[in-house]
């Protein structure tokens, strides 16, 4: 006990000389904190920018074996969906099929033996899929889907999926490469019991067997207000500046407005943006490049695509740990961009940021089955009928001791309604 008193304080102290270090690095030459990135110039600065494929990656990857046992993997070590997409890189010469199905059998091919899925939080369309997939993919018909198959055998073939009507596309390539697929998978992963099936008539997960979760402590870099002040108001004559209670705002002669809270969540509206596109397809690129070139790079570290709401032109970004989402960063994920009016944007994001993990010394967490948290919704009033996801994630989580210090807890997220809701705390308001 004695051991444990005087390591952890060592360890978080060491963690936040080095987060400093970093956190200066990037603030006098954020170029330099991702070599491996492209670069895009802005008047302001040189920033590292993630590729699109890493930002609409899949996030989640699940292994049926040839006895029809499924499995979420997961990798401490390394982004497997990351390294599954580099095996895919040079699939050539696709050949687009559509395969007559329906909700029974989109089940069953959604459990085929011996493969590997991949799957997406929300759809997207195959030209957006196609920067992560292959670019001879983008010559395809531009369906949305929801998850990717690649079977385990020598047919060559990949699955494409859509939950919305139950699509299923096949595309023919020269070479799946299965074996480099198949290492990447077996190395090192950690294998989550579960088993795919429908609720109102939607494919979900079903963890139907208890497990544990680690919890993890990360230290967080608070990003300067006059960071974001002077790249989104740089060219501006002549800047007003109100503050208030709780937050600071900045407004320009050009209607753009910055808004700072005091626990670091940031609103910026800009009213002439230039033109923008109400296609799926474009809008997501638009997004992307507008992210890209927004934020710093550390930022978009661990950023992935997670929803996209074509009735309200939006689309929302969260940091994932292990291919799990983040939630409660802010009430708008990690990254909210939304078309106003059909002629303004409006940006949420927060100045944390993840930087480096540290021990909390607590256990892993055990979570309940799905079947279990299902149970308990009814005992307290929640109709299933309005169930429309469930998500295995981390809670974002302040702590007291310290403001540069947070906790990621796991947990289950229940779409109810419409909207993501921490089980836990369902359980304590009861049905609204």
């Amino acid at each position: 006990m004695k051991i444990k008193y005087f390591i952890l304080p060592a360890l978080l102290t060491i963690a936040v000389v080095v987060s400093f270090a970093l956190s200066a690095s990037i603030l006098i030459n954020p170029a330099h904190y991702d070599r491996s990135s492209q670069k895009v110039s802005t008047q302001s600065s040189q920033i590292d920018v993630k590729p699109m494929s890493t930002i609409y990656s899949p996030t989640q990857v699940i292994r049926t074996k040839e006895s029809g046992k499924q499995y979420v993997l997961t990798n401490q070590s390394v982004n497997l969906t990351t390294e599954i997409g580099q095996q895919m890189n040079n699939y050539k010469d696709p050949k687009f099929t559509e395969v007559k199905s329906n909700e029974e059998n989109y089940l069953k091919y959604l459990n085929t033996d011996d493969s590997v899925m991949l799957n997406y939080p929300d759809a997207l369309n195959l030209k957006i899929v196609s920067q992560y997939i292959s670019k001879s993919f983008k010559s395809l018909p531009n369906v949305s889907i929801n998850r990717i198959m690649i079977p385990f055998d020598d047919s060559n073939d990949i699955y494409l999926f859509s939950d919305h009507n139950y699509k299923v596309y096949k595309v023919h390539v020269s070479d799946t490469n299965v074996k480099g697929i198949q290492k990447v998978i077996e190395d090192n992963v950690r294998a989550i019991p579960v088993k795919m099936k429908m609720i109102n008539h939607t494919p979900f997960i079903d963890f139907y067997k208890s497990f544990t979760m680690p919890q993890y402590g990360y230290l967080i870099n608070r990003t300067s207000q006059n960071y974001y002040v002077t790249r989104l108001l740089s060219d501006s004559q002549d800047i007003s500046v109100k503050r208030h209670r709780s937050s600071t705002v900045y407004n320009d002669e050009n209607s753009r407005q910055l808004s700072f809270s005091n626990d670091g969540e940031v609103n910026y509206y800009d009213s002439h943006p230039g033109n923008i596109s109400t296609n799926m397809t474009q809008f997501l690129k638009d997004s992307y490049q507008n992210i890209s070139q927004l934020l710093v790079s550390d930022t978009l570290a661990n950023i992935r695509f997670f929803d996209y709401d074509s009735k309200n032109s939006k689309v929302v970004y969260r940091n994932y740990v292990e291919g799990f989402p983040i939630f409660d960063q802010t009430p708008y994920g990690a990254i909210e961009m939304r078309l106003v009016d059909n002629t303004s944007l409006k940006y949420n994001f927060s100045l944390n940021t993840l930087q480096i993990p540290v021990p909390t010394g607590r256990k892993d967490t055990k979570l309940i089955t799905t079947d279990e948290l299902l149970d308990s919704l009814r005992n307290h009033g929640y109709s299933s009928n309005k169930i429309t996801d469930i998500e295995l994630a981390y809670q974002w989580s302040n702590t007291k001791s310290s403001d540069i210090l947070i906790t990621l807890q796991p947990t289950w997220f229940v779409k109810y309604n419409g909207k993501y809701m921490n089980y836990t705390q369902m359980l304590s308001k009861g049905p609204q």
